[in-house]
């Protein structure tokens, strides 16, 4: 699949109007079913680090400006003492509390998704903002393709980004995975995402497990989202709306889940915002499964080796 990679548009206003503050938008409230653990915060740097350390050092090098972690109660006494042993005096870094409704079944132990995640910032982020995981990796380049991008567009634009990856970059050794596959049109823009949940090689043919045990069968060029957006804050007006419709139908429901893709998509069909793909997702690594704990861990030591990252980062 052949991707453009100018935004001559977004160039020429950064040039003309000068650079926007931008903010990173990190979700860190998972529960980490499949890893066994807190993955948001676990060690993998040599002097402690999170994943998500990384992810703050490589968004402060690309020139944005704050950063909000999202996370739940019950960890953040940790995260603020962790952040501000590593970044206090370096950037403001403040918290969002992802926690279910009042009203909501009692049974249900599992977050509400992504889009109520990231509702939870709404008094918070003021600026153009990227959202990521925080046990994911995505690399320096992808950091700095969506700051500029976010530097050139207004406050309330309803223009939105999404980093993509190359699919066959991003699949485990350990087992399946779950990913957005995206579809482009001819401008470089995001038409849909399809969310596949048992991805692997069968052979040589990608493919994924239907629910009803049937496969569907995936170029192996595609883009997958691996939740690196870009939004302007015309998102959360809509965010809400579509969270409350989505609440009504799922209040009593132990494991629906309100996403941030499903919420884009909704957005895009009804025209009122286009998406454009950034194609500089080149250095993803994360930690679904445990057994991957020791691969990335390596993958940041050679990153150190190579001097891209310092060996601590709160020096």
């Amino acid at each position: 699949m052949s991707i453009s990679r100018t935004n001559t548009h977004y160039l020429i206003f950064i040039y003309i109007c000068g650079m926007n503050a931008t903010t990173l938008v990190i979700m860190a409230a998972g529960m980490g079913s499949r890893y066994g653990g807190i993955k948001q915060a676990d060690s993998f740097g040599p002097s402690g680090e999170w994943l998500m350390d990384y992810a703050i050092y490589d968004a402060q090098q690309a020139g944005f400006n704050d950063v909000v972690i999202i996370t739940r109660k019950d960890l953040l006494e940790d995260m603020k003492k962790h952040t501000d042993t590593v970044w206090s005096g370096r950037i403001p870094i403040h918290f969002a509390i992802q926690q279910p409704p009042a009203d909501a079944n009692p049974e249900r132990t599992k977050p509400w998704g992504t889009g109520q995640a990231i509702l939870a910032t709404k008094d918070l982020v003021k600026n153009p903002f990227a959202v990521i995981n925080a046990d994911d990796f995505y690399g320096a380049e992808a950091y700095k393709s969506i700051h500029t991008f976010l530097s050139g567009i207004e406050r309330d634009e309803p223009v939105f980004s999404l980093v993509g990856y190359p699919l066959k970059n991003t699949l485990s050794d350990i087992g399946t995975v779950s990913r957005g596959i995206c579809t482009l049109n001819d401008k470089n823009e995001l038409v849909s995402i399809t969310e596949m949940t048992k991805i692997d090689w069968r052979g040589d043919v990608l493919q994924n497990e239907n629910e009803d045990h049937t496969f569907t069968t995936i170029p192996t060029d595609s883009f997958a989202s691996m939740n690196f957006w870009g939004f302007s804050c015309f998102l959360f007006e809509e965010l809400e709306q579509q969270w409350k419709d989505f609440y009504s139908l799922n209040k009593d429901q132990l494991k629906s889940e309100f996403l941030i893709p499903t919420v884009v998509s909704e957005m895009m069909k009804a025209g009122k915002i286009k998406v454009v793909l950034l194609p500089d997702g080149k250095d993803w690594c994360g930690v679904t499964y445990s057994e991957e704990k020791e691969l990335v861990i390596a993958a940041i030591r050679s990153k150190i080796s190579k001097g891209l990252y310092p060996d601590n980062l709160s020096l």
